[in-house]
């Protein structure tokens, strides 16, 4: 839309900060709703785990490449464990203050 109301010319520099910045600040309020809680976990540890295996696979042997499989294929474990057991048992329930009378 703005490429037809200013045809090949560039956007003015105002414009060009404005839609970057704009940009810029959903990314932000994105990466905050999901930055504490387990599913910002389990996304950053999935990109991280990808990057490492592909680093591996690509420059590495046949035996660290097993090796870091191995490691992965336990981490996956624990963390499959770990959100089987965040939703099959509920939260704790908040202490209530004691009586400073009794």
């Amino acid at each position: 839309m703005l490429d037809d109301t200013h045809g090949n010319d560039k956007l003015p520099r105002r414009a060009r900060m404005s839609l970057l910045r704009s940009g810029l600040i959903q990314r932000i309020r994105l990466l905050r709703k999901f930055s504490s809680t387990y599913i910002g976990y389990s996304i950053a540890c999935a990109i991280v785990w990808a990057i490492i295996l592909a680093t591996v696979w690509t420059s590495a042997g046949d035996a660290t490449w097993h090796t870091f499989t191995v490691f992965f294929g336990g981490w996956a474990i624990g963390w499959l464990s770990a959100s089987i057991g965040r939703l099959v048992y509920p939260p704790p329930k908040p202490r209530r203050p004691v009586d400073a009378g009794r």
